[in-house]
Parts: C-alpha cells; sequence; structure tokens
C-alpha cells in the first residue's frame, strides 16, 4: 500500500468532504432557482412596462395630453389671427399721416418699430404653434399613443408663412 492512498482516503472521509457535499448540494438547488427566478423577473418587468404605458391611468393621461395640446394650438391658431390684425392696425394708424414718403423721419422711425414690433410678435406666435404641432402630430404617430389622439385629423404643421408687406 502507498503511503499517499492513506492521505487520499483521509481526505474523503474527512470532515471537510461534508462541508463539500453541502455545497454542493446548495450549488444544484441555488443555480437553478436563480434562473427560474430570473426568467420569471423578465415577465415581471414586461407586465410592469404594460402596466405603465397601456394602463388606465398612463390612458388617461395620454388622452388628456391630447387635449391640452388640441386646445393649445387651437389658441395658437386665434393668437395668431389678433397678431396679424395688430399689423394690420398699424398700418390703419398710420394712414392718417399721408403719403409715407412724405412722412418726417420720428414718425417713419415710429411706425417702423411698430410695424416690426408686430411681425416679431406674430412670428413668435406662429413658431410656437408649429412646435405645439410638431409635438401633437408626433405624439400620435407613436404606437402606443395613437389610440389617444382626439381629433383622426392632425393640424397642419405650418399655420403659414408670415410675409413682410
Amino acid at each position: 500500500m502507498n503511503s499517499w492512498d492513506g492521505l487520499d482516503n483521509s481526505i474523503e472521509k474527512g470532515p471537510l468532504s461534508g462541508i463539500w457535499k453541502i455545497i454542493g448540494i446548495g450549488l444544484l438547488v441555488i443555480v437553478p432557482l436563480s434562473m427560474i427566478g430570473w426568467g420569471l423577473g423578465l415577465f415581471s418587468e414586461a407586465a410592469q412596462v404594460a402596466q405603465e404605458e397601456f394602463g388606465p391611468r398612463a390612458a388617461l393621461d395620454k388622452y388628456e395630453w391630447f387635449i391640452e395640446q388640441s386646445t393649445r394650438i387651437e389658441k395658437m391658431d386665434q393668437d395668431i389671427k389678433l397678431f396679424e390684425g395688430s399689423a394690420e392696425a398699424v398700418d390703419k394708424q398710420y394712414a392718417g399721416y399721408g403719403d409715407q414718403t412724405k412722412w418726417s423721419p420720428d414718425i417713419r422711425l415710429q411706425y417702423n418699430r411698430a410695424k416690426q414690433q408686430s411681425r416679431d410678435d406674430l412670428i413668435a406666435v406662429v413658431s410656437q404653434r408649429n412646435n405645439l404641432v410638431r409635438e401633437y402630430n408626433g405624439a400620435s404617430q407613436k404606437f402606443n399613443w395613437s389610440p389617444f389622439q382626439t381629433d383622426p385629423k392632425k393640424p397642419k404643421e405650418r399655420f403659414h408663412e408670415y410675409t413682410t408687406r
């Protein structure tokens, strides 16, 4: 008998051999359970995402967003008409001074400032309106938002281009 055989037998039958068996059995139980838990976690996350995107609260929030956005666009359309009227009012206000070529420099300066201010205001409102429409139309293209769109007819991307007179 070899002296090494006795050493091997003592290691196999020693106190550490029981610990190794417990660790081995633990790994055989823990690894499959962890894999099952991970797999179920994926289903749980998918269910959570579906609830966040298609649940009643999400549906109500999306519907309300479309209503608010539509109302803002309508308000901007009215504001644009108001600012267009303001630009025309400047012309009417200064029409009493007669021919523009005969205006004094200070009257011409006041007119140009008022006219430029009315143009700037109109351009700003048209730009804001166009941005709102872009957001509205962009959201209506998303598959998880389109069912909540309040008006199937989308607003025009651009109200119009303001041309100087």
